[in-house]
């Protein structure tokens, strides 16, 4: 075959793969893992993590992607007295006491975050606060690609009006006997929206509760436009979703120790499966062991 048809092959060939990494490269920025298991764009890690990574967007298949941001400044740099601080939130809880009981047995200040209007959300809430726990909402709100993607009964939805929206929330904090903050059950499309963040977040103004950013999209406005309505807020770092099945999972779990130690505190939200209990049991002990201190969410709420 003439040289020239191979150096056309050649070029040919460069061209396709460079055309395969940069879309593999875009996809994984968008929040789909990548082909080749390659990390791009995503959060640095420990050293002992696997390749593989869990998918950075709790609840919801959709294709915004999911930036883990940095921590607020005034967490400081670590100092021989400051002890490295974990807030482990879990979430989806409401209608499964196999997931909460054995929470409950672990005796931390674990934080739980109840769905509204569930057969057990009540019962949930006061039973946890009375373990010491802390008890947020895990507030639905309409993500892309609604109703296929559904976040459940009682969602705040994009079609709803400002007062249908408060009178919505107002609900469900009844629902939820006790709790002192928010965090949102999907939200990817709403969180973005500013003015309907305004008017959701005004509730929990009036009230004096702190919001949690679950980050469902990297182009959420809900922490910062918490902040602008001079209400205590925070961001998730990690999630745990299962989605990569127990290995996927202590994946994840491995890189708490190395968030909190390197940057002073995490926020990690984990979903309610019975995974998480199991999991936690063995983590906890490691975390205090080498000097972290497991906390609600509420101290990281600034």
């Amino acid at each position: 075959m003439p040289a020239r048809v191979w150096t056309a092959l050649a070029g040919l060939i460069a061209v396709l793969l460079a055309a395969v990494v940069g879309l593999d490269q875009w996809q994984s920025r968008r929040g789909e893992p990548s082909l080749f298991g390659l990390p791009w764009g995503g959060s640095p890690a420990p050293a002992a993590s696997a390749p593989a990574r869990a998918l950075p967007r709790p609840r919801e298949s959709q294709p915004q992607a999911t930036a883990v941001p940095a921590l607020p400044s005034s967490s400081g740099t670590l100092t021989a007295t400051t002890a490295p601080r974990v807030a482990v939130i879990v979430d989806d809880l409401g209608a499964r006491r196999d997931v909460f009981d054995p929470l409950r047995d672990i005796r931390r200040p674990l934080t739980v975050a109840v769905l509204p209007g569930l057969p057990l959300s009540e019962w949930t809430a006061r039973e946890a606060a009375q373990a010491g726990m802390e008890v947020i909402l895990d507030l639905p709100m309409e993500p892309y690609r609604y109703p296929e993607v559904d976040p459940g009964p009682g969602a705040l939805l994009m079609a709803m009006g400002p007062q249908e929206l408060q009178a919505q929330v107002v609900a469900h904090l009844v629902s939820v006997p006790g709790a002192v903050g928010v965090t949102n059950h999907m939200g990817s499309r709403m969180t973005e929206d500013r003015a309907r963040m305004h008017t959701v977040l005004e509730v929990l103004s009036g009230r004096r509760l702190f919001l949690i950013d679950g980050l469902s999209s990297n182009l959420s406005l809900a922490y910062d436009e918490a902040k602008a309505l001079g209400l205590r807020a925070g961001r998730r770092q990690i999630v745990v979703d299962h989605k990569g099945g127990e290995a996927g999972d202590r994946v994840r779990w491995d890189e708490v120790a190395w968030w909190a130690e390197h940057r002073g505190e995490v926020i990690v939200i984990a979903h309610g499966h019975p995974l998480t209990p199991r999991l936690l049991r063995e983590y906890v002990p490691r975390w205090e062991a080498r000097g972290i201190r497991l906390v609600p969410v509420s101290q990281l709420a600034r």
